[in-house]
């Protein structure tokens, strides 16, 4: 049987995006698959339903962009700002975000299994159902944000730090965790307690996960 190991002890500094943008910016209105994008500013559009397969877009801000139904599988993006984005369905499945901030997006369904994120952050966002099903997530910072559901079963968490954010749902079934930084979220539900191996937790955290870890190792808890 898997241990499970709960650290109470704070985590180590979760490296922050490094983004450094040309002025100006080539102003940009769509997107094409296998597209090589640099410097570029998507301000106001709507990309609804656009697809961006392996596009690359490097050194880059979106700002108040439209982005329902967009499909960005296989894209990079490296040292980009992204702004109020807003979207009903977002395709980033096996995408790589590195040096990426992410602040006020609108987000109801993200599906991005299989990414890699490295140095990103998401701050001040409402996000839905977060699919990072065997995704790679180094130094990444969730701040400030409400999300429904976060799924990160099968993931692999390198120095994850969630601060000040509201989580309804965590599943995180055979993930492998090495300081995730739990202790400034509010959690409603953990599915597959025995998977968070490798996670720091508060003292009020670890009461509220006790009858979940006690029913993990057999422990049967009644009224004395």
């Amino acid at each position: 049987m898997r241990r499970t190991l709960i650290r109470m002890s704070r985590s180590t500094a979760v490296a922050e995006p490094v983004i450094d943008l040309p002025e100006p910016l080539t102003p940009l209105d769509r997107i094409e698959a296998d597209g090589d994008y640099d410097g570029v500013q998507l301000a106001s559009v709507d990309l609804g339903g656009q697809r961006g397969y392996d596009l690359r877009l490097t050194a880059s801000r979106l700002t108040d962009v439209a982005m329902d139904g967009v499909v960005l599988s296989g894209a990079l993006l490296a040292e980009c700002e992204l702004e109020r984005v807003d979207a009903a369905d977002l395709d980033m499945v096996d995408a790589r975000l590195r040096d990426v901030e992410v602040t006020g997006a609108r987000i109801g369904g993200l599906k991005a299994h299989g990414a890699e994120l490295t140095r990103v952050v998401l701050r001040g966002s409402r996000l839905g159902y977060v699919n990072l099903r065997s995704a790679t997530l180094s130094d990444v910072i969730f701040e400030g944000c409400a999300i429904a559901d976060l799924d990160v079963a099968d993931a692999t968490l390198r120095r994850v730090d969630v601060r000040d954010c509201t989580i309804e749902r965590l599943a995180c079934q055979h993930a492998d965790m090495d300081d995730v930084d739990l202790t400034r979220a509010q959690i409603a539900e953990v599915t597959d307690v025995a998977h968070l191996r490798g996670a720091v937790v508060s003292a009020s955290q670890l009461t509220l996960l006790a009858p979940l870890l006690a029913e993990h190792v057999g422990i049967t808890v009644r009224d004395g």
